[in-house]
């Protein structure tokens, strides 16, 4: 049976995020860091209980397989 979600080490590789940092006295832990970069490249997941953020594994598949975004329909006068 394959994993539904993304594991820790899974995680840790596809975010570069596998400790939490403290910058300017402000703290944060290494799953609010995941979360943020997760939410800037836009992949959804869930927060666990423990505020540890969870990935389906069919979401970052779906990237990968992704189409290309088609062009645009552009009328021939124009391109004359």
């Amino acid at each position: 049976m394959s994993a539904l979600f993304l594991d820790d080490e899974s995680l840790d590789r596809l975010t570069g995020i596998r400790r939490g940092s403290t910058r300017a006295g402000v703290k944060q832990t290494k799953y609010e860091m995941q979360a943020a970069f997760l939410r800037e490249i836009g992949i959804p997941f869930i927060s666990n209980a423990r505020g540890q953020p969870v990935v389906l594994l069919s979401a970052v598949e779906s990237r990968r397989t992704a189409e290309a975004p088609k062009k645009g329909w552009k009328p021939a006068v124009i391109g004359a």
